[in-house]
């Protein structure tokens, strides 16, 4: 059906997606960086980091987050005091070569990246300096402030990432952006760092569901999850570890009653009043989430007989919306 609640997901879903040339240009981009630092033996390799690198990333794109592996025979020299800086320094030097119109640490000066301005561009670089052990995974990457290498297992993030997307038929990324999507619509939810989102569906999302129901199942965990400690996907950091009780307390609130909305509109779904159910999904997750068509009166009137309301004062015939709809007699005295 068109206007389906899954149909409606699929709109939402591409809704979300990053804009194909931005898209490509930075992949084009990644491509000609690295080549360019690997021929120059700056770098033995590189590799995309971040949200755009694990596909969880909402438009617009605003930044790309580059690991750049420093080759090797430098890193005798890069373990001295002043190495991080040093080595953002050799790229500098590298990048601007090969465009001369870039600029360095514009909007930013990132302690562990060398933020790139490309004037062809409408998002930023930030290149991050690490250096790579043989037969290891993890990284250790640049801190020009701290003036050191610290350990890093971004490599095994991504990983972990793409095998779970790979086990739930590539919907993982997506539902991700989705629940990115959901937080801009919550001010005090907003305020949770994406990554703590892909850690509540990695804990929830383990096989292929419809969209509607990973956001439902999601939702609901959250609802609880908050209240303690969250690691990353990977296992290794409390992502949670700063929030005050206040915090905590907030996120509840305003994660209980998004659960029982997820909630209501899957068992809509279920019953087969889409219209309904889009109609609460739109309420909680604002645009671009498709809007319901409009209910007509007479529409309105029959599923008041019998029916219940739901948390969007919709009138359906369903009995599981969240409000029955029993007609009431007027007050008297006895």
């Amino acid at each position: 059906m068109r206007d389906s609640t899954k149909s409606a997901f699929e709109t939402f879903d591409e809704a979300l997606n990053l804009d194909r040339r931005e898209r490509e240009s930075a992949q084009d981009r990644h491509r000609t960086i690295s080549e360019h630092l690997i021929t120059s033996r700056l770098a033995s390799s590189t590799f995309l980091q971040g949200s755009f690198a694990r596909k969880t990333m909402l438009k617009p794109l605003k930044d790309v987050d580059m690991i750049i592996l420093m080759h090797p025979d430098l890193t005798a020299k890069l373990r001295k005091p002043g190495g991080p800086a040093h080595a953002m320094n050799l790229l500098r030097q590298e990048v601007a070569q090969l465009f001369p119109g870039a600029q360095f640490d514009v909007e930013d000066s990132p302690a562990h990246a060398l933020q790139v301005t490309f004037p062809d561009l409408d998002f930023t670089f930030d290149l991050v300096p690490a250096l790579d052990e043989a037969g290891r995974e993890d990284v250790f990457i640049a801190d020009r402030e701290e003036d050191t290498w610290e350990w890093s297992n971004t490599r095994t993030l991504n990983r972990t990432i793409s095998t779970r997307n790979q086990a739930t038929g590539g919907r993982f990324v997506h539902q991700v952006r989705m629940l990115k999507s959901l937080k801009k619509n919550h001010p005090v939810l907003d305020e949770i760092c994406g990554l703590l989102w892909e850690a509540l569906a990695y804990q929830t999302i383990t096989v292929a569901m419809d969209h509607s129901e990973a956001l439902a199942t999601v939702i609901a965990h959250a609802a609880q999850a908050v209240t303690g400690p969250i690691v990353d996907p990977t296992g290794v950091d409390d992502l949670t570890a700063n929030w005050t009780p206040a915090q905590r307390s907030a996120y509840v609130t305003a994660l209980a009653p998004a659960a029982r909305q997820a909630a209501e509109a899957r068992r809509l779904e279920q019953d087969g009043d889409h219209p309904a159910a889009i109609d609460i999904w739109h309420d909680l997750i604002g645009d671009p989430f498709p809007t319901a068509p409009a209910q007509t009166a007479d529409a309105a009137l029959r599923a008041l007989a019998a029916g219940s309301i739901t948390s969007t004062g919709r009138a359906v015939t369903s009995l599981r919306a969240q409000q029955p709809a029993r007609p009431s007699r007027s007050w008297r005295t006895c």
